[in-house]
């Protein structure tokens, strides 16, 4: 990961549900996407949607795997992806304006 976009990312903890089934948490937020920890993996190139749980509102989403790297269940650690978005709920684009600033 090059320096500029590592200084465009913010860590943050917010709950996520994949496709109204799935939880998840960030781990960390940008304006073209988020990392998500999660029991499952997804394979790169799998097209996800959802949404960001913030206060009360459900905040949707929608994009594609960038990367992924498959936890371990023996050693209690979740699995990680890279989620690129495609699209972005006006209300989450505020959301991650006011982390990100």
């Amino acid at each position: 990961m090059n320096q500029r976009h590592r200084r465009t990312r913010k860590c943050l903890r917010l709950p996520v549900s994949l496709g109204g089934r799935l939880p998840a948490l960030t781990a960390d937020v940008s304006a073209a996407g988020l990392q998500l920890e999660l029991p499952q993996v997804f394979l790169p190139g799998a097209q996800v949607h959802g949404y960001v749980l913030h206060e009360e509102a459900e905040l949707p989403f929608r994009g594609e795997v960038a990367w992924a790297r498959p936890g371990n269940p023996e050693q209690s650690l979740y699995s990680a992806v890279g989620v690129k978005f495609t699209y972005t709920s006006p209300g989450l684009k505020e959301l991650l304006y006011r982390a990100l600033c």
